[in-house]
């Protein structure tokens, strides 16, 4: 039988429509059941991720982050001067970190942080839930540089805090503050060094190093471990000769410290069981005179005033040790005891002078 060319063509395209039918039903039948679509039988080439787990930087950052604050205050700072104007003081806006030391709302952060607080009225605190609640300063001690506010409030949650003794180099930390009082954030790095002497505030602390990033805002924040467990409060960041920031040379004051400091600024409003000489001093530098501590004032009743200490005098040396800055001073005592008797050597006029002080108790003068 003759078959035109047009024929074979009509029958292919028959047969072509017929198999895409035949297709068609049988993914119909497959994907409907009933008339519902049942997608369950199709396989769909993507990925699906089932019980992730976080890491262990997430759970620490949930355990720590809610015991964090921010805190802001007015202080006085110093202006510079140009030229034959000399500088002055102004007001301005500080901004910190602090962190909840207990449930009724002792909050431990750095003295820096308040120095020159100008009113107890400007002093804020800001929780990481958004509410704000005025501040009182508890006590502030410059020599570790750690200072307790309270709120006004209960049921909070607060840091715990570990033996910061056991810390071991390399192990992972995190910093959590307000870095340039734009809020709550956190950086993680590792333990570089421990029991870092560095000079910092005119005075010489022993701290961790850690390379977690921090900038300013970040002091009196937390330095927490994997656990979310607070091994220190960030107070410093290295600056060069230039006074440019050095990356990932950054300090925290050991929690060890931190908790014996607060605990006696919470019970005395100052650091109590340490051996002092009972004078207020300040440094002097100038190229006309001897370098050293002045004596701004001899309080009344105490070891220096039995000894025959002045104000006006020049301490040059402790125990047969040069001091020429109240840093250097305060390094000295730390390796006494109240009681300790210690030779001061002082510059009165042009006269150098020996006196043998008996340490005494800090009181909160």
């Amino acid at each position: 039988m003759k078959m035109s060319f047009r024929n074979i063509i009509i029958i292919f395209l028959v047969a072509l429509l017929g198999s895409g039918l035949g297709t068609f039903g049988v993914m119909s039948y497959y994907n409907t059941k009933d008339g519902n679509a049942k997608t369950s039988d199709v396989v769909i080439n993507e990925v699906q991720y089932t019980n992730v787990e976080k890491s262990d930087y997430s759970k620490a950052i949930d355990k720590a982050i809610n015991t964090v604050v921010e805190i802001s205050c007015e202080v006085k700072a110093n202006t510079q001067g140009y030229f034959f104007f000399s500088g002055g003081t102004t007001n301005a806006t500080s901004n910190g970190s602090g962190v909840i030391f207990s449930s009724d709302g002792y909050i431990v952060t750095n003295a820096h942080v308040i120095n020159g607080l100008v009113s107890e009225d400007t002093l804020q605190v800001k929780l990481y839930n958004g509410k704000v609640y005025p501040a009182k300063v508890i006590g502030s001690d410059t020599r570790t540089d750690l200072a307790v506010l309270k709120i006004e409030e209960n049921g909070l949650p607060y840091a715990s805090f570990v033996d910061s003794s056991k810390l071991t180099l390399g192990q992972d930390v995190i910093a959590i503050g307000n870095p340039l009082g734009l809020g709550i954030s956190c950086s993680n790095g590792i333990v570089s060094a421990l029991e870092k002497e560095i000079y910092v505030n005119n005075v010489y602390m022993s701290v961790i190093q850690t390379n977690a990033a921090v900038n300013e805002g970040n002091s009196g924040g937390g330095l927490f471990d994997i656990n979310g467990e607070l091994v220190g409060i960030v107070n410093a960041k290295k600056i060069s000769s230039s006074y440019t920031a050095v990356e990932g040379m950054n300090y925290a004051i050991p929690s060890n410290t931190v908790v014996r400091i607060v605990r006696d600024l919470i019970e005395n409003g100052y650091v109590k069981d340490r051996a002092t000489l009972g004078v207020k001093v300040y440094t002097t530098y100038s190229y006309l005179s001897a370098n050293g501590v002045g004596i701004s004032e001899v309080l009344e009743g105490s070891s220096a005033e039995a000894a025959g200490l002045k104000a006006n005098d020049l301490i040059t040396a402790v125990d047969g040790t040069s001091v020429s800055s109240y840093a250097d001073l305060s390094k000295v005592l730390d390796s006494y005891a109240i009681g300790d008797t210690v030779t001061v050597t002082v510059l009165r006029g042009e006269e150098t002078l020996n006196f043998q002080v008996k340490l005494q108790a800090a009181t909160n003068n």
